[in-house]
């Protein structure tokens, strides 16, 4: 496994944008660039191991879980990502939400204080962009409460909602109604019962 670690390591790794390559770049910059909102899961990646341009989204190198694995080992490379301010849950419960335009429906993936991971019905939204997102109540989330957000990344997903949505959208938070604010440190810093957590709720990340 350490060998495939340092493969992986010192790989040269190349971005496609239109017609124009980027590159080369190492594994640790391209992770850097993801976290900052440069890279998504929809863009295109090549390195000497693959024999086409590749969605960085179908690549198992970037996966959720192996990026976890990498912060949760102290692998030298975790040193890319940026740490977390305030805990992270994962979490399942529908929200809808509106762009002054349009009204669309979703639910979010994780959630912390200051943001979120949500699945919308929307796939025509851009980083940059704020919506409002009201939290529906649910059987975690016993009463309903708005954010507004602005859209801070996107990413390809295989999981949909239906034929329209494909992504996942990252989102932070700028205004939380007072309500909102104690559901969400309750969700996030404990003190959730085992009745609540029917819909979802699964493990805290630092």
């Amino acid at each position: 496994m350490g060998g495939v670690q340092t493969a992986t390591n010192q790989q040269q790794w190349y971005i496609l944008r239109g017609e124009m390559k980027y590159g080369p770049y190492e594994y640790r910059s391209l992770i850097t660039m993801i976290q900052n909102g440069e890279l998504y899961d929809y863009n295109f990646v090549w390195a000497s191991h693959l024999e086409n341009w590749t969605l960085l989204g179908d690549l198992q190198e970037f996966s959720k879980d192996r990026l976890c694995r990498l912060i949760e080992t102290k692998d030298h490379i975790a040193g890319s990502f940026k740490d977390r301010k305030c805990p992270r849950v994962d979490l399942e419960t529908p929200v809808y939400a509106h762009n002054d335009h349009n009204f669309f429906d979703g639910h979010t993936v994780s959630v912390s204080e200051n943001g979120a991971l949500v699945l919308l019905n929307d796939p025509l939204l851009l980083p940059g962009q704020k919506i409002l997102l009201n939290f529906r109540t649910s059987e975690v989330n016993p009463q309903t409460f708005n954010v507004l957000c602005e859209i801070i990344r996107k990413n390809y997903s295989k999981q949909r909602l239906n034929v329209k949505s494909g992504l996942h959208y990252a989102v932070r938070f700028l205004s939380v109604q007072e309500t909102g604010m104690a559901q969400l440190t309750k969700w996030t810093r404990g003190g959730v019962s085992k009745e609540e957590t029917n819909d979802g709720i699964l493990k805290v990340h630092e």
